[in-house]
């Protein structure tokens, strides 16, 4: 039987679907999800949170799904992959996606255990409400998740103590900025520490986060492959031919040019063809964009 995804053959296109962010509209992703890690619907607390981020971090950021689908309905909303297909794309051949994609699966998920929570958008050194995550209120207490930064572990925001959070690979320090009323995201290692984000306690419409979500499709992000991992013993990154492992000890490049391929099925779980087939749409994207005049070089 033909699977769904848009990646049967490598080249098959879905059928034109209904875009819905309602969230109740996705309980067959969220089944999938609970059954593939084998979760069972608990009550909606801080334990059943960390178990839920635990699982859902092995979901890798990657952006070829994203370059593949823009180029199969490049004017069409159905551009963006909703919870079942980016789980069905993770079962078949260890896709995830990008912050949009996995944070509006999150929030199905969480939404259907009867979590309360809503997304944020974020500022980065790239540009304006560039990343998304979410915010999870329990109780008195608020936390923010962010399965495009693959964090594994809920940490509270708090106006008046930073948090810090430690996992084996980098460190994660949260702090509040009271002159512009809004948290700033570290990363640390022993060497060094690198600002990541910035956010503000305010959520957005399901409009306005669609209307972000679509718009990143016509990001400078897309010129470029783009993957990320959590391992035990580390984290790895991909940006065009170089990967990265980071540990808390450090960093070690790569230039993986010559076995890009190899590599990111290496490291990923990700076909070889898969990625061949993302290289080539990407050049095809690029050209596509210069034709029409999207591109402007700086």
């Amino acid at each position: 039987m033909r699977k769904k995804g848009i990646f049967c053959n490598f080249l098959m296109i879905t059928n034109q679907q209904q875009i819905s962010l309602d969230l109740t509209a996705h309980h067959n992703g969220v089944e999938s999800f609970l059954d593939f890690f084998k979760l069972q619907q608990k009550k909606p607390d801080l334990i059943s949170l960390q178990k839920i981020l635990l699982h859902f971090a092995n979901l890798p950021y990657e952006n070829l799904s994203k370059i593949i689908k823009l180029n199969n309905y490049w004017d069409s909303e159905n551009k963006i992959r909703l919870p079942e297909e980016v789980m069905e794309d993770y079962i078949s051949h260890k896709l995830g996606g990008t912050c949009f994609s996995l944070t509006f699966f999150l929030q199905s998920i969480l939404n259907f255990y009867g979590f309360v929570c809503y997304p944020v958008m974020a500022d980065m050194s790239a540009g304006k409400n560039i990343h998304s995550c979410l915010i999870v209120v329990l109780g008195s207490v608020k936390y923010l998740v962010d399965p495009g930064y693959l964090l594994k572990k809920p940490m509270e925001i708090n106006p008046e103590k930073h948090q810090l959070t430690n996992y084996k690979f980098t460190g994660v320090k949260l702090k509040f900025d009271q002159k512009n009323h809004s948290y700033n995201l570290f990363t640390f290692n022993n060497f060094e520490t690198k600002w990541r984000y910035r956010f503000q306690d305010k959520p957005v419409s399901h409009d306005e986060f669609l209307r972000h979500w679509l718009a990143s499709f016509r990001w400078n992000s897309m010129h470029r492959i783009y993957l990320t991992k959590t391992v035990d013993e580390g984290l790895f990154f991909v940006c065009g031919n170089f990967m990265r492992k980071t540990t808390f000890d450090g960093k070690q490049n790569f230039n993986i040019r010559n076995n890009f391929h190899e590599t990111i099925n290496d490291v990923f779980g990700i076909d070889k063809e898969l990625s061949e087939q993302a290289m080539t749409t990407l050049k095809a994207n690029f050209e596509k964009e210069r034709a029409l005049g999207l591109w402007k070089p700086k």
